[in-house]
């Protein structure tokens, strides 16, 4: 996504904050490039499919407030002869914890591999550099929170007319209330739709249950709106 910064020109995304550039193409895997991040956003490049469906769970994730991939740790292994390891994604929470990821499919995660990672746990935490260190197969993406998050990525973008009605509403809002409910009282269509899933986003909605964001979504406030 970009952002017009004077008449005519736009401003592109910050350039990753990763250690190391991921592939632009390949024949053998998926390779590509996601924005994240308010205004003009920053770039996070991806080298698989499942790598794109992680980054979208842990970027919106409700306590994720930045996440970065490719990020170089030192390791030694059982001979004491050290090793570049790059984590797949890193992701900040906002109680402080940098917990790392590896994404990788499961039938290329080997008993060799486990213990790679293992010993990367224990030496990143040691070191302070990572406060827990995880790994990501396809077993873990959960589909609806999956949907939610490509959801949520999808109406990223400010449209503020929109955005002033729906903070309108949702301030004036008592109790639970559907999304399609809230949507008629803006009055804006799908403009005013979107608008209520940015306000899930920024975690001023919540939703009353763990579903496919609809209509008929059930919505709590649980943060106030200035």
């Amino acid at each position: 996504m970009s952002y017009p910064f004077f008449p005519g020109g736009v401003r592109l995304p910050e350039e990753s904050a990763g250690n190391r550039d991921t592939q632009v193409a390949s024949k053998a895997h998926f390779t590509g490039h996601i924005t994240f991040g308010d205004d003009h956003g920053r770039g996070l490049g991806l080298e698989s499919n499942l790598e794109k469906k992680v980054a979208l769970l842990l970027r919106y994730a409700p306590d994720t407030v930045d996440l970065v991939e490719q990020r170089a740790f030192e390791w030694y292994d059982s001979h004491g002869e050290y090793h570049t390891h790059y984590v797949d994604l890193v992701r900040q929470t906002r109680d402080g914890r940098r917990i790392g990821y590896a994404v990788r499919p499961v039938h290329r995660v080997s008993d060799e591999y486990q213990d790679k990672l293992a010993r990367i746990k224990y030496q990143s935490a040691s070191q302070g550099v990572f406060d827990d260190f995880r790994l990501f197969t396809e077993q873990d993406v959960c589909p609806i929170a999956l949907h939610n998050a490509t959801h949520l990525h999808a109406v990223r973008v400010a449209e503020p007319e929109a955005d002033q009605a729906a903070a309108k509403v949702v301030g004036a809002m008592r109790g639970v209330e559907t999304i399609g409910m809230l949507s008629e009282q803006i009055g804006m269509d799908g403009t005013g739709l979107r608008a209520l899933v940015r306000l899930i986003a920024s975690r001023h909605l919540q939703l009353l249950r763990h579903e496919r964001i609809s209509d008929a979504s059930q919505v709590i406030k649980v943060m106030a709106l200035h």
